[in-house]
């Protein structure tokens, strides 16, 4: 069978796969797996196949935002995909101790967007698999890379209003609050539709956040320091934290290979 939109076999989706957003990183992570080839080039959705130490591995860019990534995530889940981790850059922290160059690993997202609206009502919470959590952790200690795991916001609008941020700090004004930070980390645009996708079909999914820029504190932003959402501060940090995160999260589908292989099958 043809896959709707991303114009592939879905005899060829592998069970485990990597959701960059962006198409040109496709390629990227496919120069990390072996017999690599593009399997699919339609709209956004640039899909190819490879092997990361013999585990067959499909690599699929959502393009930005939730509405693609659920498309993606639905006819890969439906084609026969178990683990789908997103693999993406969040730009700055929301935190001053999560600088450029970090890794974040969402335990969960808030749903700060419309698609998962079409799903399911709000009070659903957009969770990652915990075993997928674990994985990336472990990948991410034995890798010996800087990260954070907590709270993240997906959102829709790049370009909107900075109200819509400061509201997720609103209780940092009051003072007893003075000595804590949030507990949001990041915030990027589509692993909440690939979680909530993912719960509601029965398969696990888990995301990995590069930090490419300079935080941007939500306790400054709330007290009134002004800050632009900056997508990038150093191109050499981005280069060096994406192919981290790369590397994390294929190490974290050899964990999880490993882990079924001594378990029930996926």
């Amino acid at each position: 069978m043809l896959l709707s939109h991303l114009k592939i076999k879905s005899s060829l989706v592998a069970p485990y796969v990597l959701l960059p957003g962006d198409p040109a990183r496709v390629d990227t992570i496919g120069r990390a797996l072996t017999s690599f080839r593009i399997i699919g080039n339609n709209r956004e959705f640039k899909t190819g196949n490879g092997l990361y130490r013999g585990i067959p591995v499909t690599v699929c860019s959502t393009g930005i935002g939730c509405p693609s990534t659920a498309i993606a995530a639905e006819e890969l889940i439906a084609a026969g995909a178990k683990v789908l981790i997103r693999v993406g850059t969040c730009g700055g922290a929301w935190r001053a101790d999560v600088p450029a160059g970090s890794l974040v690993i969402p335990i969960a997202s808030i749903r700060d967007e419309g698609t998962t609206r079409e799903y399911i009502p709000e009070g659903f919470p957009a969770v990652a698999d915990f075993a997928v959590v674990n994985a990336l952790e472990g990948a991410a200690k034995e890798s010996k890379k800087k990260y954070a795991i907590g709270i993240n916001r997906t959102h829709d609008a790049f370009y909107g209003n900075q109200s819509s941020i400061v509201k997720w700090g609103a209780y940092l004004r009051d003072q007893r609050w003075n000595t804590q930070e949030t507990p949001i980390l990041s915030s990027e645009m589509e692993s909440a539709a690939l979680f909530i996708v993912a719960s509601l079909w029965g398969a696990r999914a888990g995301a990995i956040l590069a930090v490419n820029a300079n935080p941007e504190p939500l306790r400054a932003r709330v007290r009134g320091m002004q800050q632009r959402v900056t997508t990038e501060s150093d191109p050499k940090v981005s280069a060096r934290v994406v192919e981290d995160m790369i590397a994390v999260a294929l190490r974290a589908i050899a964990l999880l290979a490993k882990q079924s292989h001594h378990a029930s099958p996926l």
